[in-house]
């Protein structure tokens, strides 16, 4: 799990603050604590920088609003814990960010995760558990999004083909509205993938054309450790924020 503890030790700044100050110091930790939370989360936050705009070894290729908004933060006094959201806090609603950002920021197996799509086909048995489907982007049924992504539509749609297959030589404009299989494993000199039936140009012929390829799972290169980087962000503002915001509530105690 990737998830970060900050609690603070009042005696690492006891010499830097005078009486006044000391009397507001423990206070003044929780301050500094909703501070450095509210910095850190949210599609602008610190975090999210870090997946836009980090140097190379950190950046992600145009990263979604989902991801820019996956880092949670619950504070308890003067303790802070900071991580990325999984099941518990989307209640079971859509892939959690934590299950496919822990392969390139620690926390789990390096391993890509399974999109619904993934588990789809897997618990179908439509395609072998080790493998992940890729996508054909120069099929024209792929339909992909601005990002250059596959769209949401097209595996709802590949799934429903799957699950309402269609006569030979059924036509439409849709996936679904032809003949669509899924093979296991190499078939007739087929790669192991789902096809979808297409006219050829002879009239009443017709061939199976690949809407995608099953792989072996691929493994992610980790671009950095969350808590590496949360833990980085903090060293450079923790101490700095806590006396300042100790002198803060000291002056108004004059």
């Amino acid at each position: 799990m990737a998830q970060v503890v900050f609690s603070y030790n009042f005696e690492r700044i006891k010499k830097q603050l005078n009486v006044y100050e000391r009397s507001q110091a423990k206070f003044a930790a929780k301050k500094t604590l909703t501070r450095l939370n509210k910095e850190l989360k949210g599609k602008n936050g610190l975090v999210a920088k870090t997946y836009k705009k980090g140097d190379l070894s950190r950046r992600f290729r145009d990263p979604v609003s989902f991801t820019l908004n996956s880092t949670y933060g619950i504070q308890r006094g003067t303790e802070l814990t900071v991580g990325v959201k999984d099941e518990k806090a989307l209640k079971g609603k859509g892939n959690p960010a934590s299950k496919y950002l822990y392969p390139v920021i620690g926390g789990g197996s390096t391993k890509a995760y399974g999109t619904q799509f993934t588990q789809y086909l897997r618990n179908k048995d439509l395609m072998k558990k080790t493998d992940y489907p890729q996508a054909v982007m120069d099929n024209r049924f792929i339909r992909k999004n601005k990002r250059g992504r596959v769209t949401k539509n097209t595996y709802r749609n590949t799934i429903i083909a799957l699950e309402n297959p269609k006569k030979h030589g059924s036509k439409g404009g849709k996936i679904q509205d032809a003949r669509v299989v899924a093979f296991r494993n190499e078939k007739n000199g087929r790669p192991a993938g789902i096809y979808r039936e297409v006219p050829k140009r002879k009239e009443g012929e017709f061939e199976f054309r690949a809407l995608f390829f099953f792989y072996p799972t691929p493994t992610q290169r980790g671009k950095f450790t969350f808590t590496q980087r949360i833990r980085e962000i903090a060293d450079k503002r923790v101490f700095k924020y806590w006396v300042s915001e100790t002198r803060k509530l000291a002056r108004k105690q004059k």
